[in-house]
């Protein structure tokens, strides 16, 4: 059995990858990023149509099963499900009835029923644990790592290796092909158990309106110093106004920075701060001597907190950091320059900003660099899976059901959401599935097709449909000069349903591709032991502590009062069960 789920650079190039994106695959992902999750729109792949209609042909047809083929009889499949509170549907749709689950029905004879619903984040990671303390389990949902885990150990799922062999498709397969590995995490004892997302790729970057620098005759960031600097003259120039804040970030609810538990979590919280002080707390690390230390009891940790503590009596953090109620709210009015997200923030909130004011110009930057220059990040481990219940009567639908999900759907389906893009609310048992390198390929094949050095028909449909389906839409839409991302070089009015796509990608994406990044990897990805009944309450003695030391309400000592009392009270015990993971 594995010791931890291999980590992987792919995304789901797709619509608005982000469940994002981050993903919201069902609240899987940081408190940060649920909170946002209203304003994020992930969606259904949309790529190659022509293999899926070749899908069954590789195989002798006496052994060939048709993933696509419809059952005989009407074939039912529940399961738990992550509701966003906030989704707007069309007319009386809901989650789990839909132009989606509609289609599913009545092409595929699969009739989805809720068991249970819940809201997206904690709510539904409560329900999950529920089910699984109770053994109460649905036919499928989306976990955790830690859930597969304890599901695993307790023998409640069942081994998909022989229906993922008959009824996955081809493109299903070729994604976990592409990302070597990624099925081996979740194979125990030689048994599948469970369909693993691909990882969304993820670094923190500065997100700077470039207008307001212009402007000012301000360069972008490099240092930490220069970073200050900028934030400190937005705020003195009232660039958004009398009530401009420097850098916004974590919310009310929301997390301080990314964690080996939510390793994407980089939406508008302060990692990168920590990152450029050679600090990573909420991730476990090695010490000068190869031992496992977990990275927010570290001196570098404390140097972060005394830098942050000193920017916000200066006001340069939000006053409002840990209390404000949205963050997304003071990027879309325009009141701050200035806040730290992954590459595919511009599908959301910038858009809101940029239809109030066409001429914010966001643009993401590698930066800060710590003081040897280094761009920092952790690394993205963990993700979602989708698991089946052993007791569930039809598995194979659930295989057929992610199946179509990576399936570039058909001319009946097009037609039916025409206009309308599915969302990981419309689509049940959502993950985001890619090859490998989209990222990469979608960024250089769009760079290439705009400097007339690749045409459309060059692109590879077959396994990066969605960089196809951009390709097809970016000379619309990116003008020139092709080799600048600046908002004036992009016609937002002419392909509407495309723009945040393009600009996300050649934007964010182009920046993160681009970026030399010092990935620092987790040694532990899922809870250990101890971690089941400690991990809660020393989580929020470490939240409360840094939060208290930022705003100034405790002093810079609380620091070491919090690692002594951290280590008493069981993280000497998780360090040594980490430490056995190495």
């Amino acid at each position: 059995m594995r010791k931890g789920i291999l980590s992987t650079m792919a995304v789901l190039l797709v619509t608005a990858s982000l469940a994002a994106c981050g993903s919201n695959n069902d609240g899987n992902n940081g408190a940060a990023s649920n909170n946002e999750a209203g304003n994020s729109k992930e969606t259904a792949n949309a790529s190659n149509t022509q293999a899926s209609n070749n899908a069954a042909t590789n195989t002798a047809a006496d052994e060939a099963i048709d993933p696509f083929a419809k059952f005989a009889e009407p074939t039912e499949v529940s399961i738990g499900r992550g509701i966003d509170p906030n989704y707007k549907f069309d007319g009386t749709d809901t989650a789990e009835d839909n132009v989606y689950t509609r289609w599913l029905k009545d092409k595929f004879n699969i009739v989805v029923k809720h068991a249970w619903e819940a809201a997206q984040g904690p709510d539904y990671q409560q329900k999950v644990s529920l089910a699984i303390s109770s053994n109460d389990l649905p036919d499928a949902m989306v976990v955790n790592e830690t859930q597969l885990r304890q599901m695993v150990k307790a023998g409640q799922l069942a081994d998909l290796n022989e229906v993922y062999d008959k009824y996955a498709s081809p493109e299903l397969k070729a994604v976990y092909d592409s990302n070597p590995g990624l099925l081996d995490g979740v194979t125990f004892d030689g048994k599948l158990y469970a369909l693993p997302e691909t990882t969304l790729p993820s670094a923190p970057l500065t997100w700077i309106r470039k207008d307001w620098l212009d402007k000012l005759g301000l360069q972008p960031p490099k240092s930490l110093q220069d970073l200050e600097n900028i934030a400190k003259a937005f705020i003195d120039n009232k660039m958004g106004g009398d009530k401009t804040v420097g850098i916004v970030g974590t919310q009310q609810g929301g997390t301080l920075y990314s964690t080996f538990l939510n390793s994407t979590d980089h939406w508008y919280n302060f990692s990168s701060l920590f990152f450029a002080n050679d600090a990573y707390p909420g991730i476990w690390v090695k010490d000068k001597d190869g031992n496992a230390v977990y990275g927010s009891t570290t001196p570098e940790t404390k140097q972060a907190l005394a830098m942050m503590k000193d920017w916000y009596a200066k006001g340069i953090l939000d006053k409002e950091l840990g209390v404000r109620k949205s963050t997304a709210e003071v990027v879309a009015a325009g009141q701050t320059g200035i806040f730290f997200g992954p590459w595919w923030s511009a599908y959301n909130n910038i858009p809101d900003n940029i239809k109030n004011d066409p001429k914010a110009n966001w643009r993401p930057y590698a930066a800060p660099l710590d003081a040897a220059g280094k761009f920092n990040s952790n690394q993205a481990t963990g993700s979602s899976y989708i698991v089946v219940s052993k007791n569930a009567k039809h598995p194979e639908a659930i295989v057929k059901m992610t199946s179509i999900h990576k399936w570039g759907k058909d001319e009946e389906f097009n037609k039916l959401t025409a206009g309308k893009q599915m969302t990981s609310q419309e689509v049940p048992l959502f993950l985001i599935l890619g090859a490998g390198d989209q990222l990469e390929y979608a960024v250089n094949s769009l760079r290439k097709h705009l400097k007339g050095e690749m045409k459309i028909e060059d692109f590879d449909q077959v396994n990066y449909g969605w960089a196809y389906e951009m390709a097809k839409h970016v000379d619309a839409i990116k003008k020139e000069p092709f080799d600048s991302y600046d908002i004036e070089t992009f016609d937002q009015a002419a392909d509407p349903g495309f723009f945040t796509h393009i600009y996300a990608h050649l934007n964010g994406g182009s920046t993160f591709v681009d970026a030399d990044i010092n990935w620092v990897r987790s040694i532990a990805t899922a809870q250990t032991k101890t971690m089941e009944s400690r991990w809660t309450n020393l989580k929020k003695m470490e939240d409360e502590t840094f939060l208290k030391i930022i705003m100034g309400s405790e002093e810079l000592d609380a620091f070491d009062t919090f690692v002594t009392k951290w280590k008493d009270q069981g993280g000497d015990k998780i360090t040594e069960e980490v430490n056995e993971l190495k």
